[in-house]
């Protein structure tokens, strides 16, 4: 073999060797030392570009798991805070059904009417002060909010939260008919009921026997209210238009076909003769007699049937001849605030024919807080008048009221000028307005034609009279609120199942994206993370190997030494 001195092959192999396995054991030692597989990109270029997108879907996912954690975070305040809202309303309707019976005192029923008061300025408080982070929750702004909750956009969760003052819910709808003044049958359909399908009750009979009437038909409607969302109250009352006077019933004076015969009754049916004498015969009847606080007559059907009064009861009862057939008036409800539609056939027979003029007014929870305006409560259904509206009367005494064409008090009736039986005889001058008004309002009389002389005398009636005391302070108004607090209840649990149905679609999500996020992650680590075990290896060869090639390059450069010898 040659010795060459000038170029020492051997020692450059050993070297250029050396050279490379330094730089893998520093490459095996940053490895190590950082855990990292990919520590530049010259490490796994590739691999490096895959790395980071994994790791930055990674990250996005984890703040969208933080945004999620505060979209549940919101939605769980609001939903606290409208517990307590409930919490009110279940008050409010207690105290309501408190209010609704008549062992109750006007002062009792006004102190419950404070109670309720200060409910409501508690709930609208709390739907006026409850935020997160500065932003109202229940003030009826935050709508279609909307929540990141993906590595990518637009990939959001809505969620709304409608408003919860008392103004804006425990909308109920009522709407009452007409003073019905046939009997016949009546079939009612309920049109779009759940916004799709009508629904078809069967025929009800409206008379004065037993099991028909408005009555029979409210039982029909009450039954399916589950399914309808409607329910029905009746009111078959017929009143006097003023303070019993003294007077005499005719011989063969009859309620629903039950004779009571010839009464005599005194100013006020003092020694109540008259109310006696028809509650004598309720049980058969299914009418009851008594006089309100401003000593009028009053006779009602409890169970619902008509009331039809045979004979003559004689003008100090003050029941006018044209009510003496009255089924009564039928009064619709319903708790989702929308027009309630029906149809059917011989409407008119419940009050709510083409030509009848039906109350309708839809009511929140704080309007029961104040007076019920006029209109409304004739549309709760608080009076047993015709209904409809505002009438007009301009007559210039109530002799010519009696006496006007299609007044109801003409010849025969036993109540028309000149008769003897003159109304302006039995009411002083004092009553004479209040009996106009009265009139008007149970007859819907308005002026007709040769009567416009009296125009200085003219007189605007609501239906139900006057305006009604605030919420719970009477048995009807009580009434009325249960309905309105129970509809605000369903308002809330409608709020409250909504946002619920969003915390679980929030919730499913962020398994989802927890799941993703650990998957992601571990892909990321498989490519950037170093494996001890193996690098380690690697490392315990890598050393070997320098120490080895140490050892080859000093042996390389003492072949050198064998030239010497050759000179020597």
């Amino acid at each position: 073999m040659g010795f060459r001195i000038n170029t020492n092959i051997g020692a450059m192999n050993a070297h250029a060797n050396s050279t490379i396995t330094a730089r893998e054991l520093d490459k095996s030692l940053s490895r190590l030392s950082s855990g990292l597989r990919i520590n530049s990109a010259a490490d796994d270029a590739s691999g490096m570009a895959i790395a980071d997108s994994l790791r930055s879907q990674a990250a996005t996912l984890g703040q969208a798991i933080n945004n999620g954690n505060d979209a549940i975070g919101i939605l769980q305040t609001a939903d606290k805070a409208m517990d307590e809202q409930l919490k009110i309303l279940d008050t409010i309707k207690v105290k309501a059904t408190q209010a609704a019976q008549d062992g109750q005192s006007t002062k009792t029923r006004n102190m419950l009417q404070a109670d309720i008061n200060r409910l409501m300025e508690e709930l609208d408080n709390i739907a006026n002060t409850t935020a997160f982070n500065g932003k109202q929750l229940l003030s009826g702004n935050f709508i279609n909010q909307e929540f990141q909750l993906g590595a990518q956009s637009n990939q959001t969760v809505k969620a709304s939260i409608g408003p919860t003052q008392s103004s804006k819910i425990g909308v109920t709808r009522f709407e009452t008919g007409s003073q019905a003044k046939d009997s016949g049958i009546a079939q009612l359909t309920i049109k779009n009921y759940n916004g799709v399908d009508d629904f078809k009750f069967q025929p009800v009979v409206i008379s004065t026997s037993v099991g028909t009437g408005l009555g029979a038909l409210a039982e029909e409607i009450n039954r399916v209210s589950d399914i309808t969302g409607v329910r029905a109250n009746f009111l078959v009352e017929t009143t006097g238009v003023g303070p019993i006077k003294a007077g005499v019933t005719s011989d063969d004076f009859a309620i629903n076909g039950v004779k009571i015969g010839r009464i005599e009754y005194q100013d006020s049916d003092q020694n109540g003769s008259l109310v006696a004498a028809i509650n004598s015969v309720k049980d058969s009847t299914g009418v009851e007699a008594s006089r309100d606080a401003n000593g009028r007559l009053v006779l009602t059907s409890r169970d619902g049937r008509g009331i039809k009064i045979d004979g003559s009861m004689g003008p100090g009862a003050g029941v006018m001849k044209k009510d003496y057939e009255n089924y009564g008036r039928l009064s619709l409800i319903k708790n989702d605030g929308k027009d309630i539609l029906i149809s059917g056939s011989n409407l008119s027979t419940i009050g709510m024919g083409t030509t009848d003029m039906i109350s309708q007014a839809s009511v929140s929870l704080r309007e029961s807080k104040g007076r019920i305006d006029t209109n409304v409560a004739d549309a709760m259904g608080f009076n047993a008048y015709k209904g409809g509206g505002k009438m007009i009367v301009t007559f210039s005494s109530v002799s010519a009221f009696m006496g006007a064409q299609g007044s109801g008090m003409s010849e025969g009736s036993g109540f028309s000028v000149g008769s003897g039986k003159d109304m302006s005889k039995v009411y002083n001058s004092t009553d004479a307005l209040a009996f106009v008004t009265a009139f008007s309002a149970a007859f819907g009389v308005s002026p007709g034609n040769g009567v416009s002389q009296f125009a200085n005398f003219a007189v605007s009636a609501n239906i139900a009279a006057k305006d009604q005391e605030a919420g719970v302070t009477t048995l009807k108004g009580a009434m009325a609120v249960m309905d309105i607090a129970e509809t605000a209840i369903t308002n809330l649990d409608k709020i409250r199942a909504d946002i619920g149905s969003v915390q679980n679609q929030i919730t499913a999500t962020l398994n989802n994206i927890s799941v993703t996020q650990v998957n992601i992650k571990s892909a990321e680590s498989n490519i950037r993370d170093v494996d001890f075990a193996a690098e380690s290896a690697n490392f315990a060869k890598h050393n070997i190997l320098a120490q080895s090639g140490s050892y080859a390059m000093s042996q390389a450069n003492a072949v050198q030494q064998n030239v010497m010898r050759l000179l020597q």
